[in-house]
């Protein structure tokens, strides 16, 4: 079957997550801004990247390299529209993530917002590893389970409704122990609440060089 992402439209998905009572695209802007003022990474790979939600706290100072990956044409298109010609090279790959071939050892930052809910998010984790330099981070973001409220908050854009069909949450826990045991550290971790009474788990790990 046709994966559900490849038939929400760029506006849909904006819409959606920056809508008051969701307001994921608003934290996970201030999230990639934290992570790259922290980090100051060279290079960074953003998977699941969309519409470039936060690409204007990139600093071309600090960073050389951007390269995100997404399952939607329209929406590197869209990317690609919002940043025609920024001060550093930046390279967009349209693929599933379940198939893409990670480049080894080439970035100070990996970023993975709200993307290891839809994929088999081990193999996707070992990859990411794999593309770490010594010392690199990796940044993940993933969703908590509420009582409260649906994996995918209700609102006008039903669209997105569709991704309920393949959303899975990740257990921080497991995701922590598969990532230390494809040997990174936990450097920081955190939960951000959100106005929908759902919350995230903010994650950064560093590569030790020892796998």
């Amino acid at each position: 079957m046709p994966n559900p992402w490849l038939d929400i439209p760029p506006d849909d998905y904006v819409g959606h997550m920056s809508d008051a009572v969701v307001a994921q695209h608003q934290a996970l802007n201030r999230i990639l801004r934290e992570t790259l003022e922290d980090v100051r990474p060279a290079s960074v790979l953003v998977l699941g990247c969309s519409t470039g939600n936060g690409f204007e706290h990139i600093d071309p100072g600090a960073t050389s390299r951007v390269v995100g990956v997404d399952i939607n044409p329209n929406y590197l298109q869209r990317l690609r529209e919002r940043f025609p010609g920024p001060a550093f090279a930046l390279e967009l790959h349209c693929t599933d993530l379940s198939d893409h071939r990670f480049e080894p050892a080439a970035f100070d930052l990996v970023h993975a917002p709200l993307v290891f809910e839809y994929v088999d998010w081990s193999n996707v984790l070992h990859g990411a590893v794999a593309a770490l330099r010594t010392g690199g981070a990796l940044s993940v973001v993933v969703q908590l389970r509420s009582s409260a409220t649906p994996a995918v908050t209700p609102t006008r854009f039903t669209s997105l409704r569709s991704l309920e069909s393949i959303f899975c949450f990740v257990d921080p826990e497991a995701l922590v122990t598969a990532a230390v045991g494809c040997g990174l550290r936990l450097e920081s971790r955190r939960t951000e609440h959100l106005p929908s009474a759902k919350a995230f788990e903010v994650l950064r790990l560093r590569a030790t060089g020892v796998r």
